[in-house]
């Protein structure tokens, strides 16, 4: 499952993706762990969430787990917000709950990392071809109760921030027939890529990633990395 659960307890649109050409805003270089600690959006800076700083070591669920389908590896790496793919040179977790959530069960994971720009794009690539190629879901893990069930992948719109979006939802099956969406929006700027994770861990509501919350991190990131 999503590795916002694990933290919780602890503590429409187009199926490509969206590229557009670099603009006077785009990172321009990589960013150092401080440097990416340092840009995460702040709870003012976050309209309507509290945020948590999370060290890397606290996400529970960022295994390296197999999907049955080679090609939905990404998206299965993804969901345990691991920097698939090649490591990235640096990374830092934010957790931000709904302040009018009084349960503080609806919250998005936001995942920063720095890497060099080709493998920035790769990571994006990788992604935009798994939401593709796995709309009729895959599994994660073994053959007893730890296997993860994803019954769907459904494309959604993404924010136009960066150079690159792409956004979709996964649906998680549980016991006694519930299911759970857990929604994603992977942004990148130049070598700078952001991975959103956006669920409600106790009522299964979908949990939309604000489309500002996306801009005003990418914005920052550039202007960071200018």
């Amino acid at each position: 499952m999503g590795a916002l659960v694990g933290l919780l307890a602890a503590c429409g649109g187009g199926s490509e993706g969206r590229q557009r050409e670099a603009g006077p805003g785009r990172a321009s270089r990589a960013l150092s762990e401080g440097e990416l600690d340092r840009a995460a959006l702040t709870a003012s800076e976050a309209e309507g969430f509290s945020v948590e700083r999370v060290d890397a070591e606290a996400i529970e669920f960022a295994t390296r787990e197999a999907a049955d389908k080679p090609a939905c590896q990404p998206l299965a790496e993804a969901s345990a917000l691991v920097a698939y793919g090649p490591k990235a040179k640096a990374e830092a977790y934010r957790v931000y709950r709904a302040t009018k959530d009084d349960l503080s069960v609806h919250g998005i994971t936001a995942h920063l990392m720095s890497y060099g720009e080709d493998e920035a794009k790769a990571k994006l690539r990788k992604v935009r071809a798994a939401v593709k190629a796995c709309s009729g879901g895959f599994a994660v893990g073994g053959e007893d109760e730890d296997r993860v069930t994803y019954s769907a992948v459904r494309p959604l719109a993404g924010a136009e921030s960066g150079s690159e979006v792409v956004a979709y939802r996964l649906v998680v099956e549980l016991p006694g027939g519930r299911s759970m969406p857990h929604t994603y929006v992977v942004a990148r700027s130049g070598p700078l890529v952001v991975t959103y994770e956006g669920v409600d861990a106790v009522r299964s509501k979908t949990v939309e990633v604000p489309e500002a919350m996306v801009v005003r991190q990418i914005a920052k990131l550039e202007k960071a990395a200018s």
